[in-house]
């Protein structure tokens, strides 16, 4: 989990950093100096601007949210090609998310012709013969379907789908998802978002953040530690 770790700490000091910027912006009468050729200028930062700075955290936090969660996944499947797992010792759980993953690839809308069938009796064919093989099961970034869509609730979800323990709390995550959606959808503008928050409440959601994510990444470093993607192999 050291990459995960590492990158969280670095999403993590950006976000502590443009925080720092709305703790001055917080002020009354801010304003920003700056050098010209013709000489110094100053610039009053408006509120309206100020609202913008607010709703632009949405989506800092989210990016947050969205990154560690996928990253710590990644943990997870990437471990299981390192130990070089194959389907038979693969967790009930794990399992299911891959055959989930061949389900999908027989996905068809209309009526099958016999060159189809031929095709879809093949493919199982060698789905078959790579579990009766013993072939290495690899799981990718691509089987981890969250993209806009990640709130507590969510990582609860993912937590019962692998096995990994659940985290409690996140209270703030799902305002934070819907927030960037409206915002990253064109649904609402920054300015209008921006007005309903003060900093105070921004920093609340954000230790809340933090504190979620923690938990998530130290459970799921746990499910890693003690093999739980996988069953004894003498079992």
């Amino acid at each position: 989990m050291d990459n995960t770790k590492s990158d969280f700490l670095k999403r993590k000091d950006e976000i502590n950093e443009y925080f720092y910027f709305l703790s001055i912006l917080n002020n009354d009468n801010v304003s920003i100096k700056y050098s010209t050729i013709s000489g110094d200028e100053e610039v009053q930062i408006s509120p309206k601007l100020q609202r913008i700075f607010i709703a632009n955290t949405f989506l800092l936090l989210y990016n947050l949210v969205e990154s560690t969660v996928r990253n710590s996944i990644m943990e997870i499947y990437n471990k299981i090609q390192d130990d070089e797992i194959s389907y038979q010792y693969l967790s009930e759980k794990i399992k299911q998310i891959w055959l989930e993953k061949q389900r999908k690839t027989f996905s068809i809308k209309e009526e099958v012709d016999d060159s189809l069938q031929k095709s879809i009796q093949k493919k199982l064919q060698t789905i078959v013969e790579d579990i009766i093989n013993i072939e290495i099961i690899v799981l990718t970034n691509e089987d981890i379907h969250i993209s806009g869509n990640i709130d507590a609730q969510e990582i609860r979800n993912l937590a019962n789908k692998i096995g990994f323990g659940i985290s409690s709390d996140g209270r703030h995550l799902n305002d934070i998802m819907k927030k960037r959606n409206h915002l990253a959808h064109g649904e609402r503008t920054f300015h209008d978002i921006g007005k309903d928050f003060t900093y105070n409440e921004l920093n609340n959601y954000k230790q809340n953040t933090f504190e979620h994510l923690e938990d998530v990444i130290d459970k799921i470093k746990l499910f890693i530690d003690d093999t739980k993607y996988k069953v004894e192999q003498n079992a």
